[in-house]
């Protein structure tokens, strides 16, 4: 089954797949820079991240994943998102829009 495209501007959207470019520091720590993903019209937008709040590590069901809280201007607003890696499967998605 393939996944839809999602708008980016509704609040209730969650689980969004999503390309990053991400940065490691020497120990391994992972910094998310930008995002991109297909919209409905099936044009890929590109979000820069402002700034990573927090980021912390989760076990679910036995899969784990990093999960970062971020801010980002997105359709010239500045919104709070939960971002998260699946270790094992090496995919990033919008996980929630905080604000």
């Amino acid at each position: 089954m393939e996944e839809q495209p999602a708008k980016m501007g509704e609040p209730s959207v969650a689980n969004i797949p999503i390309q990053m470019l991400a940065i490691t520091d020497r120990n391994g720590r992972l910094t998310p820079l930008w995002f991109r993903f297909e919209t409905e019209e099936h044009q890929i937008e590109k979000i820069g991240i402002e700034k990573t709040i927090s980021r912390d590590e989760s076990r679910c069901i036995g899969i784990r994943e990093k999960r970062f809280i971020c801010s980002a201007i997105i359709q010239d607003q500045r919104r709070i998102l939960e971002i998260r890696y699946n270790v094992e499967s090496q995919k990033w998605r919008i996980f929630q829009f905080l604000s």
